[in-house]
């Protein structure tokens, strides 16, 4: 019995080594063959400079995993290359690259990928081109709401503003951090369209205004359909103007030490204040109450000091008004598209002339007014619709906001 059992054993130990044998004789015994990835910038980005990235290659037959992060720069593209086991392979890319825009530094995570790369036996080189795309490390939120109009007084004769308001909303299925976001107004208008020189649009977007919700990373968590809402003055304005907003319960504020002594700006102590980057007046910044701007939201991918010290942008154009044409120019900052999380055209129907960011943003508009000075746009917001639970964002802000709506803070 004994015997049998002992010579049971040395069978199976016997298979056993055999196994291991094989497979790895099998491993050992698959031939190589010599890979390049030939990494290509996105079409936004002149002049590249440099590219910080790991590319991961997965063989889709036994699952082992190669990486490659040492790419050399030439032509406006990066490659490199590595020696593998012939099969197939789902590459994923993921970096930095950083590259000049209008004779200035800037950074954008990219990232690229392909599945099913074939790396063959063959006397020349297998090559794999990949086109980098942008991205943010934490894409999903949007602009749910922009209330900008404000409200008439009790007599009707004049506006109150100071009850305006953005909401953004967490439109992703996992909980994302506001940390750092910024909330941008363009610089241009989308009533008066002009031939800006040098033309950023198609990369940059164009702000006179800056400000960003303060952190370290992950103090301002936002659960998958929560909202932030920012208020130009975090206060229960019911209690100045009925038929106003209430913004006392707002997440932050925008505050401004104006250099006017008759128009300082209130603070709310209970209310957090937007870290302010820049603004355009020295007064009270605020929203555009007939809605001749565009709105923005970005992960700045730099500090203020160097923002402030890089990102400055110098446009000149011509003014023509009928008979009258002069040189103008402006002094503004540009925030790289790339950053821009979100973006919303407003306008006025009778007035609205032109998109003032890229396409790739925002393909549209939305409004409340239908004319100039309308006293029928107080009281009325632009709020992004919703299907199937989530916020529509198809970049484009005609097909995605609900125009003249009722503003969600006023009762």
């Amino acid at each position: 019995m004994k015997k049998k059992l002992f010579r049971s054993l040395l069978v199976l130990l016997s298979l056993s080594m055999s196994f291991v044998a094989c497979s790895s004789d099998s491993e050992e015994n698959v031939p190589t063959a010599p890979l390049k990835l030939v990494v290509q910038a996105p079409l936004d980005a002149d002049d590249v400079q440099s590219l910080d990235a790991k590319a991961t290659l997965t063989n889709v037959q036994t699952g082992a995993t190669y990486s490659l992060d040492k790419f050399t720069a030439k032509d406006g593209s990066f490659s490199a290359t590595t020696e593998l086991p012939v099969g197939s392979y789902n590459v994923a890319l993921d970096g930095k690259l950083v590259y000049q825009l209008n004779g200035q530094q800037v950074s954008s995570l990219v990232k690229a990928s392909a599945n099913g790369v074939t790396v063959a036996q063959s006397t020349t080189e297998n090559t794999k081109t990949l086109a980098l795309s942008t991205y943010h490390a934490q894409d999903g939120f949007v602009i749910s709401e922009i209330y900008y109009t404000g409200s008439l007084n009790a007599k009707g004769t004049n506006s109150y503003m100071y009850d305006q308001y953005v909401k953004i909303t967490n439109n992703s299925d996992q909980t994302l951090y506001a940390d750092s976001i910024a909330f941008l107004e363009s610089e241009f208008l989308t009533s008066s369209k002009h031939d800006y020189t040098p033309d950023m649009m198609n990369k940059a977007f164009s702000v006179d205004a800056v400000y960003m919700i303060p952190g370290h990373g992950k103090d301002h968590p936002v659960k998958p359909g929560e909202s932030i809402t920012l208020a130009i003055l975090a206060l229960d304005h019911t209690t100045v103007l009925a038929g106003t907003a209430n913004t006392s319960k707002a997440d932050f504020e925008f505050y401004d030490e104006s250099a006017s002594a008759a128009n300082q700006d209130v603070d709310n102590p209970d209310v957090p204040n937007l870290d302010k980057w820049y603004s355009y007046t020295q007064s009270i910044f605020l929203l555009h109450q007939q809605g001749y701007k565009a709105y923005a939201i970005a992960r700045m991918n730099t500090t203020k000091e160097e923002f402030l010290k890089n990102n400055a942008y110098k446009a000149t154009y011509k003014f023509v008004f009928g008979d009258i044409s002069k040189d103008m120019s402006t002094n503004t900052y540009f925030v790289p598209n790339a950053w821009i999380l979100d973006a919303v055209n407003l306008g006025v129907e009778a007035k609205y002339e032109w998109n003032v960011t890229s396409p790739t943003l925002d393909a549209g508009y939305t409004y409340v007014s239908t004319k100039a000075n309308d006293k029928a746009r107080f009281g009325k917001a632009v709020i992004r619709k919703m299907e199937n639970g989530k916020y529509v964002d198809t970049n484009n802000s005609a097909n995605d906001f609900i125009p003249a709506s009722k503003p969600s803070l006023v009762k």
